[in-house]
């Protein structure tokens, strides 16, 4: 039976598409062909500052299927960190070759065809960074700074036996060490080997030295002369930014203050009128380390300093006019000007300049070398004897030297009015047989007895001089002139030069040279002589031939007494 129109109508629209389906189908060919194409992997290689080489995609779609640096005779696999593509081990440095990466599209069209394509690329390892400072300064906590010719990555040092290693976030030329704290002025070398990138073998170590900031110093370093009442002066080398100055000691102690000039420079002003005094060795100790002062760069001492000065001598002739008018010399002094109102501060003035006067001898009767040994203005034997004496007499050390103790001594006794407490003592040796000793006192003999000197292989020191040490009783030991030892038991002993002394020893009989350089007498007169003279007494030993020294009357004064003034 033959379809009705209605059924072949019906047909005829089931066979044959409609514009609308066409239309779909070619819009989903159309989104097919463009996901292929927009998959298709698209990629530029170039160096980077961080790996080897760095991917850059230029696809929607990419990812690296293998990559690998190809050298002469090698290969190393590359690793892919956020596109940036590292060898997987340790490189050298400095080595050229190809780098080869294969990048593909998306896992899900690994079917297409041109899904793989392999890039290749020239590629260089670093070169080894080189320090191109070798010598560098650094602070004393702080660390050392390292400038390379090229960033670095990561750094290996030694420091005293130690291997460190610092690695970078990022390369870097300038890299700092850290190193422990050193003192001022020292120095050291570091061992240093450097990788650009942190997958690199380290290249060769290099040596760098370093140097802390030099160390605070002082200027002057050596003794200078200052007057008594002048300012003492310390310069540092470096500015300060802390100095504790109670911990500055003034020698000998004066009273007065520090003064900051400037920053690097501070003084010491005496206050009183006699300042430091004449012939005075001045000093000013600073501690050193953490307990002294510190530079504003953290430099400081490294060990304690001592700066030293030195005061002129006061006037021979002042002082013999001190010592004239307090009764230790053999003579007195009469000013040519009645004296003022006496004070220190005036007294202090005459100094350096001695006031007029003149000298006259104290004593009608005198031996005749005590006036040999008397010079106004000039140290002699006798102003060194008086200068002993007084020290003695003020608990100052017996050393006959006028420095500015004994010339504070000598003021302040003078404006107190103080006089010596003895009287003037004098012994005269004659080694003509039978060898004598006489004991003056003021203007009279007091005692003569018979003694014994040294005999000629150890004679007794002839000539004038004080008596330096004086002991009750001592144990003199020695060796005779034989080589055989001894050790004899002494008493009332007066030490005059060396070890020859005045002294109480027992002997069968005296008047001859007996002794091995001293001055022997009876036991009974030694005490008595021992209790007579003091610090400062004049021995005068004469030789053969001398006679004993008699009274010698001396005029009131001489021409040359009156000069002096």
């Amino acid at each position: 039976m033959a379809p009705s129109r209605k059924e072949a109508h019906l047909k005829n629209r089931t066979m044959k598409p409609s514009h609308a389906s066409l239309w779909v189908v070619g819009a989903a060919v159309v989104l097919a062909l463009s996901g292929v194409a927009l998959s298709m992997p698209r990629a530029a290689v170039a160096p980077s500052s961080d790996g080897l080489v760095r991917i850059s995609w230029k696809s929607v779609f990419g990812r690296v299927n293998r990559a690998s640096f190809h050298t002469a005779g090698a290969e190393v696999p590359l690793v892919d960190n956020h596109g940036v593509l590292s060898p997987a081990s340790r490189a050298a440095s400095g080595v050229s070759g190809v780098v080869r990466v294969t990048i593909a599209g998306p896992s899900l069209l690994s079917w297409v065809p041109w899904d793989h394509r392999q890039i290749s690329v020239p590629a260089t390892t670093p070169l080894s960074p080189k320090v191109t400072t070798t010598q560098v300064t650094r602070l004393l906590a702080g660390p050392v700074e390292v400038q390379f010719a090229h960033p670095v990555a990561k750094v290996s040092y030694a420091y005293a036996g130690q291997m460190h290693t610092l690695t970078l976030d990022r390369p870097k030329k300038t890299v700092v060490l850290a190193l422990p704290k050193a003192s001022p002025g020292t120095h050291g070398t570091l061992s240093v080997a450097a990788s650009a990138r942190l997958w690199e073998n380290p290249g060769r170590s290099e040596s760098l030295n370093w140097a802390t900031i030099p160390a605070l110093t002082l200027d002057p370093s050596t003794t200078l002369p200052i007057q008594p009442n002048a300012s003492l002066t310390v310069d540092f080398s470096q500015p300060l930014v802390h100095t504790d100055l109670s911990q500055w000691k003034v020698l000998p102690r004066t009273p007065g203050h520090w003064t900051e000039e400037n920053a690097s420079t501070y003084s010491f002003t005496p206050s009183n009128t006699s300042g430091f005094g004449p012939g005075a060795l001045v000093a000013v100790e600073i501690p050193g380390g953490s307990s002294g002062p510190f530079a504003t760069n953290g430099s400081y001492l490294n060990h304690p300093a001592k700066l030293e000065w030195t005061t002129p001598d006061g006037s021979i002739l002042r002082l013999q006019q001190l010592l004239a008018q307090e009764g230790y010399l053999p003579v007195s002094w009469t000013p040519a000007k009645k004296d003022g109102p006496r004070t220190v501060s005036t007294e202090d003035q005459t100094i350096y300049q001695p006031r007029a006067g003149h000298f006259t001898w104290k004593y009608p009767n005198l031996p005749k070398v005590l006036h040999t040994l008397w010079t106004p203005g000039q140290m002699s034997v006798m102003t060194k004897g008086a200068i002993m004496q007084f020290e003695r007499v003020n608990g100052l050390a017996v050393d006959g030297i006028a420095g500015p103790e004994v010339w504070s001594a000598l003021i302040r006794d003078r404006v107190q009015g103080r006089v010596s407490p003895d009287q003037y003592t004098y012994i005269s040796v004659t080694e003509t047989q039978p060898e004598t000793l006489e004991l003056w006192v003021d203007n009279h003999i007091k005692l003569t007895t018979v003694v014994n000197t040294g005999i000629s292989a150890t004679p007794t020191y002839l000539g004038t001089y004080a008596v330096y040490e004086r002991l009750p009783f001592q144990i003199m030991r020695g060796s005779n002139p034989n080589g055989v030892p001894y050790a004899d038991p002494v008493h009332w002993i007066n030490y005059f030069a060396g070890s020859d002394a005045v002294h109480g020893f027992y002997r069968a009989a005296y008047g001859f040279p007996q002794s091995l350089g001293c001055v022997e007498m009876p036991l009974n007169i030694a005490s008595t002589v021992y209790h007579t003279v003091h610090y400062g007494t004049l021995v005068t030993i004469n030789p053969v031939g001398v006679a004993r020294a008699p009274a010698h009357p001396i005029a009131a004064a001489t021409a040359a007494d009156q000069k002096a003034s």
